[in-house]
C-alpha cells in the first residue's frame, strides 16, 4: 500500500530528497527509499543506526543469525566481520564474580575472586613499575643534583603509597570522577599528551572478556605534563647540560599518578 500524499522520494545512500528533474536524471538501478509524512531517512547511517538497535535489544537472536551466516560464509572478509561480531557480543560484561565468568579468569592467581579487584590491582602494579623506573634513573642524574632528585622520587613515592598507588582508576565500582571508565567498565582511549583526544576512537573493555584483558595490558597511561608542575624538576638540570632533559621525561609523564585524574590519559597502542 503506497503511503498517503505528501510523500517523498530521496536516494538511499545519502538520503538526499528527489525532486521531479533530479528524478528523472537517475541512472539505471538507482537505490530509492519512499518516505512517508513525517518520516526521515539519513542514508546508510539509518541502516547502521537500526543495526545497533538490534545489536542492544535482541543480542542473543544477532548473534545465533551470524553464526547461521557465518557457517556459510566463503569470502575472508566477511568471515572476519561475521567472527568479530560474534565475539564482541558474546561478551560477558555484566558479570562481576570468578563464578560468573570464569573464563575471564583463566590464567590469573586464584586469590583474585571477581574482576575489579584484579584490574585494580593491574593499575596499581603499572603505577609502582613506573615509579621504580623514574627511581632508578638517578644514576644518569648529575652528581649535584642528585639529592634533590631523590628527595622529589621519595616524595612522589609516599604521596603514591598513601592513595594505594590510584589503583581506583582501573575500578569500575569506584565514584566517576576517580575511575578512568564508565561504570560498565569501557575505557575509551583520550590520545597522545600533546592531543586534545584520540582521533581514531579506541575503545576497549577489560572487564568483557580474557581477550579484551589480555589486550588492555598494552593500553598506556599518559598525561597532560602541561598541568603536572614540571618547573622544580627542570630546576634539577644543570645549566647548559641539555643532554639530561629528555632522560628526565619519565617524571614528566608520570607525575600525574600522585595528582587527580584531570591529567591521567589512557592511550591505545
Amino acid at each position: 500500500m503506497l503511503p498517503l500524499a505528501g510523500s517523498r522520494l530521496c536516494l538511499y545512500e545519502d538520503g538526499t530528497e528527489l525532486s521531479e528533474s533530479y528524478f528523472r536524471a537517475l541512472p539505471p538501478n538507482t537505490e530509492l527509499v519512499l518516505l512517508g509524512p513525517g518520516e526521515t531517512w539519513r542514508g546508510c547511517a539509518s541502516d547502521i543506526a537500526g543495526l545497533l538497535a538490534a545489536f542492544s535489544g535482541q543480542q542473543e537472536a544477532v548473534v545465533a543469525a551470524a553464526r547461521a551466516l557465518l557457517s556459510g560464509e566463503r569470502a575472508p572478509g566477511r568471515q572476519r566481520l561475521l567472527a568479530d561480531l560474534i565475539h564482541n557480543l558474546s561478551e560477558n560484561i555484566l558479570a562481576e564474580d570468578k563464578g560468573d565468568d570464569e573464563k575471564w579468569f583463566e590464567g590469573l592467581q586464584s586469590r583474585f575472586k571477581n574482576k575489579s579487584s584484579y584490574l585494580r590491582y593491574s593499575c596499581e602494579s603499572r603505577i609502582r613499575g613506573y615509579m621504580k623506573e623514574v627511581s632508578s634513573f638517578i644514576s644518569h642524574v648529575h652528581p649535584t643534583a642528585r639529592d634533590a632528585y631523590k628527595g622529589i622520587t621519595d616524595l612522589m613515592s609516599d604521596k603514591l603509597k598513601a592513595v594505594k598507588y590510584n589503583g581506583c582508576y582501573f575500578d569500575r565500582r569506584e565514584e566517576a570522577a576517580a575511575r578512568l571508565c564508565t561504570a560498565e567498565g569501557w575505557f575509551s582511549c583520550q590520545g597522545p599528551f600533546d592531543s586534545a583526544n584520540c582521533p581514531c576512537k579506541h575503545s576497549i573493555n577489560p572487564y568483557s572478556n580474557r581477550e579484551s584483558r589480555i589486550l588492555f595490558s598494552t593500553w598506556n597511561l599518559d598525561h597532560v605534563f602541561s598541568l603536572c608542575g614540571s618547573a622544580p624538576l627542570l630546576a634539577l638540570i644543570p645549566c647548559g647540560d641539555s643532554s639530561l632533559t629528555k632522560p628526565l621525561r619519565p617524571i614528566f609523564r608520570h607525575c600525574a599518578f600522585v595528582k587527580q585524574t584531570e591529567s591521567a590519559k589512557l592511550i591505545s597502542s
